[in-house]
């Protein structure tokens, strides 16, 4: 851990000090004032916070820490790091304006020591998130549990008031910048939870309670809306929702599963995070003035290419929660919680403890139905693209560049969870940190057990069951799905064609000689095929006997499944009276 005073930390400080304030001048200053530079504002804008980005993935992984004494506002600490190699991300995606303005203004918040400074900056960044009316002078609100004390009764009802006004905050944006509300709110929920300690179980109940409704509100947006940006919106704030859940079940009680309950939530701010910005980038753009607006626009990056549809599927499989991408690993973790949770805890709390998993699985299926209706909106939408014939114009292709950056980002934390976990430790106060080690970079693994989950393990797994199913089938001859007869010209189904429609003559031309053919001939084996050689023909037909008898045994076996049972158990006592003597 690297001291207060050291050049290091006045280096780290310096630096993301300045690329924060580049950032916000170029995201603000006018076309006119850049002259001839207009023209690389986003690949400027893109090296500062990949700058901003990789100081911050260097301090966290050298554990800096602390303040120094010259610059009394401003300072490290462990949460700020991994918070701002997120944001790094959503900066680069959102770029200039008032909305990138407010990336900045957030990068700023969470390096403020001052709880004052912090629910200023925030609060400004949140307004610049809003839109006219109440959202303007509600949001700054959620940030007032900053600027109280953390012992204080309120804090809690306070934190529950933060957490339905930022659910609110990321369910009402139409891009990337849902989240930045979302991050805000994580940041500032784990450290005042680590500040307050373990709660009395109202207070729990209520936290539980408002990070439910959250989740389960993104989740009915996400089923209802009629825009694909209101879909991702919802489904970002549904995000956010069940982090708070586990965020309250690691940090604000005293369950078993503290420590797994914590991992979850290090691992859902990873890989979803980055996959959900993904999605927020394919979705974002659409209308929302026009009633009559259909779900895709008619230049939507999700549909307009090909590559935007398999980005969109992507990030659809990395929030879906299927092994080992994305949310997997972070179910894997919540199930592990949930049953040492449930056999320490009292009946009562267990019983607590079993509901409120149950709820979430339930909001999970909801999710997955949200995935499910904006990927088949967008195969439809391809659809009526390919009729209309309606190509992209040239270089619309690199509008996706960030999100295949985000999602090669999140493939990577996914594939590479122990890297991950002892880079995020310090973002929520543990028993004990994870320092990296080689030998644990490719699993997920917790510091109280040996247990551990390894995401490459998975994926051998299912490579091994498809061959498998690929074997059977070609042995067996059996197929889950009707094979595909591909569609072949008029003219290859029987006799050349003199004339075809009206009366266009079909021009005839001589292959030319291939040397496998040569070679065929050569041997004799011309109008040969390998099925009508001796050897694979009697290896085929005992193939087919076999099968025959299988299942002839099988059909036996069950037609007389009780007697075979009454000849077991009179095998298996014999055998135990004669093993006896």
């Amino acid at each position: 851990m690297v001291g207060a005073g050291s050049i290091l930390t006045s280096f780290l400080l310096c630096g993301l000090f300045v690329l924060f304030v580049g950032a916000g001048i170029l995201a603000l200053l006018p076309d006119r004032a850049l002259r001839q530079a207009v023209h690389w504002r986003g690949e400027m804008l893109t090296a500062l916070w990949g700058g901003i980005g990789v100081l911050a993935t260097v301090g966290a992984a050298l554990r800096v820490e602390g303040g120094v004494s010259w610059c009394p506002v401003f300072g490290l600490d462990g949460p700020t790091l991994p918070m701002l190699v997120l944001l790094a991300f959503t900066g680069g995606m959102i770029s200039r304006g008032r909305r990138g303005m407010a990336c900045v203004l957030t990068g700023l918040a969470f390096l403020a020591l001052s709880p004052l400074v912090f629910g200023l900056l925030a609060g400004t960044a949140l307004v610049m998130l809003a839109d006219r009316g109440r959202q303007g002078v509600c949001l700054p609100v959620a940030v007032i549990p900053a600027c109280i004390p953390a012992d204080s009764p309120l804090s809690p009802l306070l934190l529950c008031l933060m957490v339905l006004l930022l659910g609110w905050g990321v369910s009402s944006q139409k891009g990337p910048e849902a989240m930045l509300p979302a991050g805000i709110g994580l940041f500032l929920f784990g450290r005042l939870l680590a500040e307050e300690g373990i709660l009395d179980p109202v207070q729990q109940t209520l936290l539980l309670l408002s990070g439910g409704a959250v989740a389960l509100g993104g989740c009915v947006q996400a089923l209802r809306a009629p825009l694909a940006a209101r879909v991702a919106s919802g489904l970002a704030s549904a995000g956010f929702g069940a982090l708070v859940v586990l965020l309250t079940l690691a940090l604000g009680t005293n369950l078993e599963g503290m420590e797994q309950f914590r991992t979850a939530t290090l691992l859902g701010a990873g890989a979803p995070f980055l996959a959900l910005l993904a999605l927020l980038w394919l979705c974002r753009g659409e209308d929302e003035a026009n009633a009559d607006a259909p779900f895709f626009s008619s230049r939507s990056l999700a549909t307009a290419t090909p590559a935007g549809r398999v980005l969109l599927g992507m990030a659809v499989l990395m929030l879906s929660g299927l092994p080992p991408l994305g949310g997997f690993s972070v179910l894997w973790c919540l199930l592990m919680a949930g049953e040492l949770a449930a056999v320490g805890a009292q009946p009562v709390q267990a019983l607590c403890t079993i509901l409120v998993l149950v709820g979430a699985a339930g909001l999970m299926v909801l999710g997955v139905l949200g995935l499910l209706r904006l990927a088949l909106a967008a195969l439809a939408r391809q659809k009526m693209q390919v009729a209309q014939q309606t190509p992209a114009p040239d270089g619309y292709g690199l509008l996706l560049l960030p999100a295949g950056v985000s999602l090669g980002a999140a493939v990577a934390v996914a594939v590479l969870p122990g890297g991950w976990l002892a880079l995020m430790d310090h973002l929520f106060v543990g028993t004990a940190p994870r320092d990296f080690s080689w030998r644990t970079l490719l699993s997920v693994w917790f510091v109280d057990t040996t247990i551990s989950f390894t995401p490459l393990f998975c994926v051998l797994a299912l490579l091994v069951c498809v061959g498998m199913a690929i074997t059977v089938g070609r042995v067996l001859g059996f197929y889950p799905f009707r094979q595909p007869q591909a569609a072949r010209a008029a003219w290859q189904e029987a006799g050349p064609v003199v004339a075809l429609g009206d009366g266009v003559m079909a021009s005839s031309k001589t292959a030319p000689a291939v040397l496998w053919t040569v070679l065929l001939v050569f041997l004799g084996l011309e109008k040969q095929t390998p099925v009508s050689w001796p050897l694979v023909e009697k290896t085929a037909a005992a193939g087919r006997s076999m099968r025959s008898m299988l299942f002839r045994t099988v059909g036996w076996c069950e037609a007389q499944g009780m007697v075979l049972i009454l000849l077991f158990l009179g095998a298996g006592l014999i055998l135990g009276l004669f093993t006896s003597k």
